[in-house]
């Protein structure tokens, strides 16, 4: 089964994205959005309802969207970029996943928020042997640093330092992990 996935994963989404790389396996998608801006590693598996959505096309030939070598991403996952998210390599995301990269410019007394196409946007960062629980919502000018854990449900606003436990809404650095010796 898992040749017949990496088969039609190739078969349909190799021409298309900006990189694919040896055994990825994305299943069916809600929505892909420009798949020039995103590029994917080798031996990558993402369940279906996925949304990949730049948000700002025709900005260049750069990938926006960068999910790196060995990742495990669950179902209705969603990343919106308009500058850049960049998840590195070894990590675990559960169901329902937000990670975005912008969000919307509010002015009082200016432009209704439902006419004003203005984005603040700050890149997100992902970086190696991660998990993020089900539920979580990463927003914008976020790093997750290395060999962290995002608790189930958790909004996570500001930067997590390495090797971290953060839980809740905002999320809170819980317990630090010990390092391997």
């Amino acid at each position: 089964m898992r040749a017949w996935s990496v088969g039609r994963t190739r078969l349909i989404w190799g021409w298309r994205l900006h990189s694919l790389g040896r055994r990825s396996s994305l299943e069916h998608p809600l929505q892909v959005n420009n798949p020039r801006a995103v590029a994917i590693g080798s031996c990558v598996t993402i369940a279906s309802q996925f949304i990949l959505s730049d948000l700002c096309p025709g900005q260049g030939e750069v990938p926006k969207i960068v999910i790196g070598d060995e990742c495990r991403i669950l179902y209705r996952f969603q990343c919106n970029a308009a500058r850049s998210v960049h998840i590195g390599q070894n990590v675990l995301i559960a169901s329902n996943v937000l990670i975005t990269d912008s969000d919307h410019v509010v002015e009082p007394g200016g432009v209704p928020v439902t006419h004003n196409r203005k984005l603040v946007t700050r890149p997100v960062r992902i970086e190696d042997n991660c998990w993020l629980g089900q539920n979580v919502v990463v927003l914008k000018g976020v790093t997750i640093c290395h060999d962290s854990i995002v608790g189930a449900n958790s909004v996570v606003t500001h930067d997590v330092p390495p090797r971290s436990v953060v839980a809740g809404n905002p999320a809170r650095v819980i317990k630090t992990l010990a390092t391997c010796t």
